[in-house]
């Protein structure tokens, strides 16, 4: 029969860090909780049935940590992976259908439209995020704008003098 510390010693640490030093909490992964060995232990949320959060209510502790994990992940910005993936998915699934390991029929083309039609839209968003072009608007289009403020203002405003120094203050608005 092994002793309790060598229990203790064989599963990964809390990692939660402290309030006293803000050192990372030594006590066994989830001590003090029905999923001992994984996740936090009792005294650092580990047992609370509800994690705070838009999806708490509907993820167990294990999909929670890896949403936190991969919440932090900065190469899930980058489209770059996701477009390779769907685009060897569509490659791989076209070979097997040539080589005859797959037969084609309505919910494979459904697949394969789909995976197309996701693939389009990444690649088409990335290309947004790289040109810039997402929240870009011509000068025109902003004079355009300050136009139709100022119009509105002379509808809306009755003193003349408020108007003008309004319509003043609008162009010079720098842009």
């Amino acid at each position: 029969m092994s002793n309790n510390n060598e229990f203790v010693k064989s599963y990964p640490i809390c990692g939660a860090k402290t309030k006293k030093d803000g050192t990372p909490c030594q006590r066994p992964a989830g001590w003090g909780t029905d999923h001992p060995g994984v996740g936090k232990c009792k005294l650092h949320g580990g047992a609370s049935p509800i994690k705070h959060g838009l999806y708490s209510k509907y993820t167990d502790h294990r999909l929670a940590e890896m949403i936190d994990k991969l919440s932090d992940d900065e190469e899930l910005l980058d489209l770059r992976k996701t477009i390779a993936l769907q685009q060897s998915l569509i490659l791989s699934i076209l070979e097997r259908l040539d080589n005859n390991e797959l037969e084609f029929n309505q919910s494979l083309a459904k697949t394969l439209n789909s995976l197309a039609d996701k693939l389009g839209r990444n690649v088409e968003r990335r290309h947004k995020v790289e040109v810039g072009q997402k929240y870009v608007l011509e000068i025109r289009e902003i004079q355009n704008i300050v136009n139709q403020v100022v119009m509105i203002v002379k509808d809306e405003i009755e003193e003349p003098k408020v108007i003008k120094k309004i319509a003043g203050k609008l162009k010079e608005v720098k842009y």
